[in-house]
């Protein structure tokens, strides 16, 4: 099993975030949904989130708000497009703090299980090579491996 991050760019608009985890799918998609589990893993260790709403259903809207020990607080948003519990998410997000805010970007989740692993690859779709340019450099890695090792963390304690 991979435990590790991989980060690809399958087109010029697109990065992908591929990784695997020691768990049924349907453990980290409810993981990833719910905000019992969403709290305990989401964002960056050094940031609380104070606000974790979650409407689950095509249409609905989500609302992430991250808080830094100095208070300035990050936010991202979105409208789920579609839900195939337990093997499919997607859904458009913008992401804002103080002096910037992105244009909307398209987030599809897929869950695929093979002998109690699950592989998860989140695919992140830009309106512009720029843009997802950007949000490749920012260091997004660095968020997101330690967030996905909190993940395999909470997905382990859920069976």
């Amino acid at each position: 099993m991979d435990k590790t991050l991989r980060i690809t760019t399958p087109s010029d608009f697109e990065f992908a975030m591929t990784r695997q985890f020691d768990a049924p799918r349907r453990f980290v998609f409810d993981a990833m949904t719910k905000p019992e589990y969403l709290m305990r893993w989401l964002g960056c260790e050094q940031l609380t989130m104070p606000v974790c709403e979650v409407d689950l259903r095509v249409g609905g809207a989500y609302r992430f708000v991250f808080r830094s020990s100095e208070g300035i607080e990050h936010e991202l948003t979105g409208t789920y497009r579609e839900v195939v519990r337990p093997e499919r998410l997607a859904f458009g997000e913008t992401f804002s703090m103080p002096g910037f805010t992105s244009e909307e970007y398209l987030v599809i989740s897929t869950f695929v299980e093979e002998a109690g692993t699950t592989t998860l690859t989140t695919t992140i779709k830009h309106p512009t090579k720029e843009a997802r340019d950007g949000h490749l450099n920012s260091g997004i890695d660095k968020g997101v491996a330690p967030a996905y090792d909190r993940l395999a963390e909470v997905v382990a304690e859920m069976g």
